[in-house]
């Protein structure tokens, strides 16, 4: 369900909501032989070309009407489409689509897998975990924990995945502007640099100084995980509402009151009194199998440990299962991205569907095991209507993400990655006073865009280009 919500003042604190756009690390990620897929080749989405892409126009005029419940469905359908099973396996488990699909890392690579493999099979990584990048900024809580070096209470894991053909598109060099004569590599930091400087010598307007667009199917995605152990009943916490938790102006999921004990040896039902964010609740015990979850090996559990500082009991162990409990979803349908989150709800509606639910999503043909257990919101336009600057904001975050945000209760992707651009000072907030996290951004606006170069919304590009 969409939300849509009165304006909020951004306030001076850094405004960091990265979403899609990689994770944390201090290099290179090392894991184990186990994490190493010798010849798992990207699939692209299963549906068939009247289903993905769909034309831009059909979008554009659905968000001109603010048809939700025809947005929604595109969404549902995109989610059926990630979440089908490839023809691949590894490890004796058949991977979904998403799955096979190249990490941030790998397409950034300076030679991209999807080339290589043309030449020679390469080992790929297909769980790159790592803290969440947008947590290293200082508007989240656990960036804070993480700078104080304590052990943080929320242990959330991520890695990004990107599509064939935004992986192909990071390949290739590209004309810009077109017919412009000059070539550049938007994995190439001193590409980047140089196109920047050529828009600064040909005096470019503000709205043209841009990368070319994307492909319409290109798709990039960011996947959320927690850890629950192999033996004895794990908690993971359940979003039922900011009012359900300790902090309910800033409800990070280490503050939910509400939990469920997660079974991993799917035999047990009923409930258990289990420790829920340091209280003692009788939870809803779950199997393991209601979750899409990876089960790790030690040298992926010390790799995960090190980036992510985690000692003692809160260390991650050999044969630990990493389970996903939130996903965000972004396709290149339209000139903004479509944008959707979608995150573990056990298979229910959230109260006051906020800020979604899993209400009219396809049936069990389409939508198939643990995947029918997650909810999702929709933020296809920053505001609405969608071109008046003065709209009413969209609201659509990830409980699992956003609400370590200041504000993010209020905050919407779209909003976010339209700020996308660089050059970017390591030290600067790319966030101005005037951002609102939920509200318009004009494209062409040079107290934001002004001297820089435009990303298409992906954040990945300037943070990951080398």
């Amino acid at each position: 369900m969409t939300r849509i919500a009165k304006t909020r003042p951004f306030s001076k604190v850094l405004y960091a909501l990265v979403l899609i756009g990689g994770v944390a690390s201090g290099g290179h990620i090392e894991f184990g032989a186990r994490a190493l897929a010798q010849n798992i080749k990207p699939e692209p989405i299963p549906l068939p070309p009247s289903e993905f892409p769909t034309p831009s126009a059909d979008l554009e005029a659905l968000i001109a009407r603010n048809d939700v419940v025809a947005l929604r469905k595109h969404s549902w359908l995109l989610w059926s489409g990630l979440t089908a099973d490839s023809s691949q396996s590894f490890n004796g488990r058949v991977l979904p689509i998403w799955e096979t699909w190249l990490s941030e890392e790998e397409a950034f690579s300076p030679v991209n897998q999807l080339v290589a493999a043309a030449a020679a099979p390469r080992p790929r990584i297909l769980f790159p975990f790592a803290p969440p990048r947008q947590f290293q900024h200082g508007a989240s809580t656990l960036a804070k924990t993480l700078t104080a070096g304590t052990t943080p209470k929320q242990r959330l894991l991520a890695f990004v995945k990107m599509s064939p053909e935004s992986a192909s598109f990071l390949a290739a060099s590209h004309e810009t502007p077109s017919k412009s004569g000059q070539s550049y590599s938007y994995v190439s930091a001193s590409d980047l640099a140089q196109l920047n400087a050529a828009f600064d010598q040909s005096n470019t307007a503000v709205k043209d100084r841009k990368i070319i667009d994307f492909p319409a199917a290109g798709t990039d995605l960011k996947m959320v995980f927690l850890p629950v152990k192999p033996g004895g009943l794990s908690a993971i916490p359940l979003w039922n509402g900011a009012a359900d938790s300790s902090d309910p102006t800033q409800p990070t999921p280490d503050s939910w009151k509400t939990c469920v004990a997660v079974d991993p040896t799917n035999s047990q039902t009923g409930t258990a009194s289990i420790n829920c964010n340091g209280h003692q609740v009788q939870a809803e015990i779950v199997p393991l199998k209601s979750f899409h979850s990876v089960q790790i090996n030690a040298a992926e559990a010390a790799t995960i440990n090190s980036l992510s500082k985690l000692a003692g009991a809160a260390a991650v162990q050999a044969g630990d299962f990493q389970v996903l409990v939130a996903m965000h979803v972004t396709t290149k349908e339209i000139t903004n991205w479509t944008w959707a989150t979608f995150w573990w709800q056990n298979g229910k509606n959230p109260p006051n569907d906020f800020p979604g639910s899993v209400a009219d999503m396809p049936d069990a043909s389409k939508v198939k095991g643990p995947w029918r257990n997650y909810a999702m919101c929709i933020s296809d336009s920053m505001v609405v209507p969608a071109t008046d600057p003065k709209g009413k904001p969209v609201v659509c975050f990830n409980p699992y993400l956003e609400t370590n945000q200041t504000d993010g209760l209020n905050s919407n992707c779209m909003s976010c990655h339209a700020m996308a651009r660089l050059p970017l000072a390591a030290t600067a907030n790319p966030y101005p006073q005037t951002y609102l996290p939920n509200g318009f951004v004009d494209l062409a606006d040079p107290n934001i865009f002004g001297g820089a170069t435009k990303t298409d919304f992906v954040w990945a590009i300037p943070q990951s280009a080398h």
